[in-house]
């Protein structure tokens, strides 16, 4: 499985907007050159992560992206599968079933005159091999929250309206 490189700006912008004064909306422009990438390049993320229930736009003059959600409340699998989709990573379309036909595996063995005939099962279960290894992935990715890695101020998760950084 490659993740695609927008998965990693994703990561990014939901921190950046974790930190960030819930009440006070984040200016696109500002995240997408903090960022290094085309204000185009950030709607598409961001609408992304928007069907995602994970940001919202707010519009005008002081609009900008901000967070639907508590930084606590948005795990790494939501944004995985709001940039990625929620598919599966390997589909079974019934080839490895179809190629060594197991149903007919009798009149197989007779035909080659063979006596026992093992390891067909191993070749069937390689796509449940990959299902176990992607549950596991994505039940890893629901143990950790943004507000999980986010730094803090103390004991306090840090808050701030970062567009006073950013335009000093």
């Amino acid at each position: 499985m490659k993740a695609k490189p927008s998965l990693e700006q994703a990561l990014c912008i939901v921190a950046f907007l974790g930190i960030q004064d819930r009440q006070i909306p984040l200016h696109s422009s500002l995240v997408a050159e903090r960022l290094g990438i085309s204000t185009s390049y950030l709607k598409k993320i961001v609408q992304r992560l928007a069907a995602g229930k994970i940001v919202k736009t707010v519009s005008g003059r002081v609009g900008g992206i901000v967070l639907t959600r508590n930084p606590h409340d948005i795990t790494l699998l939501d944004i995985f599968d709001a940039i990625e989709g929620p598919q599966s990573f390997v589909k079974n379309t019934g080839l490895v079933k179809r190629l060594f036909d197991f149903e007919q595996r009798d009149q197989f063995m007779r035909m080659y005159g063979l006596k026992n005939l093992h390891g067909e099962q191993s070749v069937a279960n390689v796509l449940a091999t990959f299902g176990a290894a992607e549950k596991q992935y994505r039940q890893q990715l629901a143990t950790l929250s943004i507000g999980d890695i986010l730094p803090s101020n103390g004991s306090q998760p840090l808050e701030l309206d970062w567009t006073t950084w950013l335009t000093r």
